[in-house]
């Protein structure tokens, strides 16, 4: 527990070790901005403004320094923009007295009623889990999402991803204690995530909606992307919006394709959360024992037309629209095989990748080559957070492979 504190609290405080050669600078305010706009509002245009302030590993080390600063408890909100220019209401929740050596999990909640063409459902819609809070302190988060703007559509899944960049940024969020939960429409929307976005988060937690009806909205669900996490799934018997049978049919489905979904059904409630009392303790124990894991493989069907933000695959570029990746590693060996792709960006682990490291590429006709991790430039290494979704990691995993 005291080595993962540490590694968690590391993450963000030690910049200097993230970028080899960084140095203390002082920076103008408008450099500083443009980093930390760009970390949670990435554009084409802001990146090509990015370029031309011809910038180093320091530079962003001094930015994000200067953005955690000494915050105040409880009820928060904030305007962000998303990838079409809209404009929507984060809502969060911080704790009291918050250790300064020490981090803590985000809850990221998504709201069920999208229906609306409201931008600002999510202000306080993460109340529905703040008991929680009365169980140990954690941050807990609210995007908004609105018929234009479903969670399960790519904008919706940058609203998920650009929330944790936000809340990373200014607060001491633990990143191996990022979890994704949703009620009804939420629950819906947390399948597509885990089937699209899954990287950051340590589980997450469906109540009252279907995961089933992904197809028909047009996602495909790759049951395969989906068993990588623990979800927690959690209906009513007597939910007229979603009948019980078809959601039991959609869960055993999914488990026997070893998807490790845990399934509770409440039968005489509706649909809803209003039994959420008796669930507190069971997601409290959740929140505990969930921990985001390090990857051992690679195992991954690109969704066409969504962002895919995978376990150890930070970039890609897709040669058709059926794209697979496969990829072991040993030692100071990585084997890869591919479908599909033209190039992959993939970040390992520190506990396997070493100066010895090195890429080994099966192609069909079975011959093979070899690449060594990539030297990235100060403003790739933004872009690389800003797909992990978290200020800082070691740019030395990092391979850069064209297949």
């Amino acid at each position: 527990m005291i080595r993962k504190v540490i590694r968690c609290t590391a993450l963000f405080m030690c910049f200097c070790g993230i970028f080899s050669g960084c140095s203390e600078k002082t920076l103008p305010a408008a450099a500083e901005s443009e980093v930390l706009d760009y970390f949670v509002n990435p554009s084409p245009q802001a990146r090509q403004k990015l370029a031309a302030e011809k910038g180093d590993s320091a530079t962003i080390t001094a930015a994000f320094r200067s953005a955690r600063t000494a915050f105040a408890a409880g009820m928060q909100k904030a305007w962000l923009t998303d990838t079409a220019g809209n404009s929507w209401c984060l809502g969060y929740e911080t704790p009291a007295a918050p250790a300064p050596d020490t981090s803590y999990p985000l809850v990221i909640y998504l709201h069920g009623g999208i229906g609306s063409a409201r931008n600002d459902k999510g202000d306080s819609a993460f109340r529905m889990l703040i008991a929680l809070t009365d169980t140990f302190k954690l941050f807990l988060a609210s995007p908004s999402g609105n018929r234009y703007t479903p969670w399960w559509s790519p904008g919706g899944l940058y609203r998920i991803m650009q929330t944790l960049r936000f809340m990373s940024l200014h607060y001491p969020i633990n990143p191996d204690k990022v979890f994704l939960a949703g009620v009804s429409d939420g629950a819906t929307g947390c399948y597509g995530a885990a089937n699209t976005i899954p990287a950051p988060f340590a589980g997450f937690i469906a109540v009252s909606g279907f995961g089933g009806m992904l197809p028909m909205v047009g996602m495909p669900i790759e049951p395969g992307n989906l068993r990588g996490r623990p979800i927690y799934n959690v209906n009513a018997g007597h939910d007229r919006i979603y009948p019980i049978e078809n959601v039991t049919e959609f869960v055993k489905t999914l488990q026997d394709q070893e998807v490790p979904v845990i399934s509770r059904v409440y039968p005489d409630e509706l649909h809803g959360f209003d039994y959420r009392a008796n669930e507190m303790g069971t997601i409290a124990g959740f929140l505990r024992t969930w921990s985001r894991p390090a990857p051992r493989r690679i195992s991954w069907t690109f969704v066409d037309g969504f962002p895919n933000c995978p376990d150890a695959i930070l970039d890609y570029s897709a040669a058709s629209r059926e794209a697979e990746l496969t990829a072991f590693w040993s030692r100071d060996s990585l084997s890869l095989r591919w479908k599909g792709l033209d190039a992959v960006t993939l970040h390992l682990p520190a506990s396997v990748s070493s100066p010895k490291m090195v890429c080994t590429l099966l192609s069909r006709d079975g011959k093979t080559r070899t690449c060594t991790a990539a030297k990235l430039t100060w403003l790739e290494s933004l872009d690389l957070m800003v797909r992990e979704g978290f200020p800082g990691f070691r740019q030395e995993n990092v391979f850069r492979i064209k297949l």
